[in-house]
């Protein structure tokens, strides 16, 4: 157990125990909860000066399930510090993250539930990093199904992690405009590939299947995608992992100019287009797998009703049956209610 000067607080760090409001008396974080940089700034603006910290290590004898959590939030300050950099010009120093990199790949490889670990992560106001998190580990999680070495592994995951550091590039009044882009915003949209692969070739330490998977991500098995309008085996996998990684966090996530969707419709969403633009091997590989997660899950149903996943069809992963209080709903044959939302 450390005292810690709140001013040297670090996301990773862990709670010792329950942090208070020093007026109200109201608990602000409970103990043995990892500190992120929201709840680093929450602790400073009530004036609190120091609080009690554990040992990592020590923690994590007594909750290894902790270490992925710890791992991301650490990797996740390292990595906004490596962004608000390329915004001003800087260049990206791989030394800075690989390590924490390579501690997230490795407990990665341990998990299967990323999915339900995701949700637990810290939200952040700025899209375009928490989401190129999220498809860095998605795509990770695929490579591990697909039985990637550890070395493609991390090619993959800074490729995931840097598909999206181009719109660093682009007016954040494109980025984050909350109506539908004119021609002229969207074919600005379309050069960010360009400007991450252009970053990402000169980066020392980063391979050419990173800067691939970065320039691709956007192209479509049909040939219809952008910015080369590339088909099928001109496609590195690199870029067909992110592409589908790309659209389920996208689409599962809230925009500024929609609400996020269901995964199951994602799910179906995806489905349907592993028969048009995206890879149907790397697809159907992310979607089998996925859907295992999602037993146990609380989820809330389109007429209002609460219930609990049950069972996963097989054949129809995006197909569940739920229960209900006592009773079953199988969405292999309901028609009329939708599963809109997971609560947990």
């Amino acid at each position: 157990m450390m005292l810690v000067d709140v001013s040297n607080l670090k996301p990773g760090m862990v709670v010792n125990k329950d942090v208070e409001n020093l007026k109200t008396g109201v608990i602000l974080v409970k103990g043995g909860t990892v500190l992120n940089r929201r709840l680093i700034l929450l602790i400073r603006n009530m004036g609190i000066r120091k609080i009690e910290t554990l040992d990592e290590e020590i923690f994590l004898e007594d909750h290894p399930e902790e270490r992925l959590i710890i791992n991301y939030e650490i990797l996740s300050d390292k990595t906004e510090k490596i962004f608000n950099d390329i915004k001003f010009g800087k260049k990206i120093l791989i030394s800075e993250i690989s390590e924490e990199m390579d501690m997230l790949i490795n407990e990665l490889i341990k998990k299967n539930n990323v999915l339900g670990r995701l949700r637990e992560l810290e939200e952040r106001d700025d899209y375009t990093f928490n989401h190129s998190l999220n498809v860095c580990m998605l795509s990770t999680m695929i490579g591990k199904w697909l039985g990637y070495s550890k070395v493609e592994l991390k090619q993959l995951s800074m490729s995931g992690l840097f598909h999206d550091i181009g719109k660093l590039k682009i007016s954040d009044d494109i980025i984050n405009k909350p109506g539908k882009l004119t021609e002229e915003e969207f074919e600005i949209i379309k050069k960010h590939p360009i400007y991450g692969y252009d970053y990402i070739k000169e980066t020392i330490g980063i391979s050419n299947n990173v800067a691939l998977g970065v320039l691709q991500h956007h192209e479509r098995e049909d040939g219809k995608g952008y910015p080369y309008g590339l088909k099928k085996d001109k496609i590195h996998e690199f870029a067909k992992i992110i592409a589908v990684c790309d659209i389920y966090d996208a689409m599962t996530s809230d925009r500024v100019y929609r609400k996020k969707q269901s995964p199951f419709i994602v799910a179906e969403h995806l489905g349907e287009e592993c028969f048009k633009n995206l890879d149907p091997k790397i697809t159907r590989v992310f979607l089998d797998n996925i859907s295992k997660f999602y037993v146990g899950n609380i989820v809330r149903l389109s007429n209002g009703d609460i219930g609990e996943i049950v069972y996963i069809h097989p054949q129809a992963s995006t197909k569940p049956i739920v229960k209900v209080k006592n009773r079953f709903i199988d969405f292999l044959n309901e028609q009329d209610v939708k599963i809109i939302d997971i609560i947990k």
